[in-house]
C-alpha cells in the first residue's frame, strides 16, 4: 500500500490529537527531521485544510513559494469531529472503551501498521510514546 504525503500527516496529526493537551506543531518538526521537504508538508497541509480534514490552521504567505504559502503554523489547528469519526471507524478503534493510555496507544499503533502505514513508523512510535508518557 502507498501512503502519500497527505495521509502520512493526517495519521500524525491524529496520533497527537489524541493527548490530552496536543501540539499539532510536533507533528511539523518529526516530519521535518524525518526528512520531509517543506513545501510537501505545508501543500499537504493546505490539502487537509482544504478537504476539510483540520481547521485553524495559520498560513503564513508571501514569496515563490508553492501556493505562495512561506510557513504553516498548527498551534491553533485541530482535528475536525469528523476526521476523527473517519480515521477511528477507517482504522476500526474502539478508543472509548479504552480507558488505560498505554492499552490505547498499542491499539492504535497496531491498527495503523496492520492498515499500512509502515513507512511513517518512527513518526508514530515517538508519539506513542510521548502519549503513554503522558
Amino acid at each position: 500500500m502507498i501512503i502519500d504525503a497527505k495521509r502520512e500527516i493526517l495519521t500524525a496529526l491524529f496520533l497527537e490529537y489524541q493527548k490530552d493537551i496536543p501540539d499539532l506543531n510536533k507533528v511539523k518538526v518529526k516530519f521535518l527531521e524525518e526528512g520531509m521537504d517543506i513545501d510537501t508538508f505545508n501543500i499537504a497541509i493546505l490539502k487537509l485544510e482544504n478537504e476539510g480534514f483540520i481547521h485553524s490552521v495559520h498560513f503564513i504567505r508571501g514569496g515563490r513559494k508553492a501556493y505562495g504559502i512561506q510557513a504553516v503554523r498548527l498551534e491553533n489547528a485541530l482535528l475536525t469531529a469528523q476526521t476523527v469519526k473517519y480515521l477511528e471507524e477507517k482504522l476500526d478503534l474502539e478508543l472509548e472503551s479504552v480507558s488505560n493510555p498505554e492499552e490505547k496507544s498499542r491499539n492504535i499503533l497496531k491498527r495503523f501498521k496492520d492498515s499500512g502505514f509502515d513507512r511513517i513508523e518512527n513518526i508514530i512510535a515517538k508519539t506513542i510514546a510521548e502519549l503513554i508518557s503522558g
